[in-house]
């Protein structure tokens, strides 16, 4: 009865072994979908000019289909930059700054490129195509950099409405402008000639020196007045220029997708690529 039983789990064992040998399930599970072109690219630059073309060389070819096409297709990445200082806070470092990037357009196909059987490299062992992909000019890049005239609609239009006189605000309500600030402010826009009137002092055991502040240490209202008259361009004015920066810069994923026809479709790696 054991060397019947034994002769059985052999014989399982043997026509399992047999079946794994002819139909490997677990390449079927990790591998989905059908097979589409094999595709290698490589891009002229790292960077391109708006209203220029980028020039690129592709390596493809299938083992399963006939190859019909090739396509560029990139999205639009935004980036903006700002940063916003007062020339008049001396009392500490402070300036308002922001990064922000977004997708401006999602991936979308921009040229299309007929496949030719001559493009066929017998070095290679594949076929190659050589060609280029236009960037639009609206995607030139922007700057506006510590101008030497102020521009209320440039600022509106970067900045949003309302900024201007949320980051003159915030000077108050986050405490960023201290006794020191207003005494500049107000002597540097000639708005006192004499701050000696508002100034109170106490002396410091800790670093053996006097303090100047505010009577009772609070703002006074006439300083209060006086702060309010003043208008955002009037803060942010340097010796020979605002200093406000704006810059607008964009920059694209690029791919390129070889069709069969069968209308599969193989993919080379992406390219990231700024624009000017």
């Amino acid at each position: 009865m054991k060397i019947i039983q034994f002769i059985f789990l052999s014989l399982l064992a043997a026509v399992l072994l047999s079946a794994c040998a002819k139909h490997d399930f677990i390449d079927e599970i990790t591998i989905t979908g059908e097979v589409g072109p094999q595709a290698y690219w490589e891009v002229g630059s790292s960077m391109v000019n708006a209203s220029s073309t980028m020039p690129f060389v592709t390596q493809y070819f299938s083992t399963v289909a006939e190859i019909d096409r090739s396509e560029v297709w990139y999205n639009v990445i935004e980036t903006q930059e700002k940063s916003v200082t007062s020339p008049w806070i001396v009392s500490r470092t402070y300036s308002f700054s922001s990064v922000k990037s977004f997708e401006r357009r999602i991936s979308q196909k921009i040229r299309e490129y007929p496949h030719s059987s001559a493009a066929w490299d017998n070095l290679r062992q594949a076929f190659v195509l050589d060609n280029e992909f236009p960037v639009s000019g609206t995607l030139s890049r922007l700057e506006w950099v510590k101008p030497e005239v102020f521009d209320s609609v440039r600022m509106e239009a970067y900045f949003g409405e309302g900024f201007m006189q949320q980051f003159k605000d915030s000077l108050v309500t986050g405490k960023i402008i201290q006794f020191a600030d207003y005494k500049n402010m107000m002597l540097g826009l000639g708005l006192l000639d004499n701050f000696e009137q508002f100034t109170d002092s106490t002396f410091n055991t800790n670093s053996n020196s006097w303090e100047y502040h505010f009577p009772n240490k609070v703002v006074p209202g006439k300083i209060n007045e006086l702060f309010n008259s003043i208008t955002f361009d009037q803060l942010i004015q340097g010796a020979s220029e605002y200093n406000v920066e704006y810059k607008r810069s964009y920059s694209m994923k690029a791919i390129m997708r070889v069709y069969d026809k069968r209308g599969v479709y193989g993919t080379t790696e992406t390219k990231n690529i700024a624009i000017n």
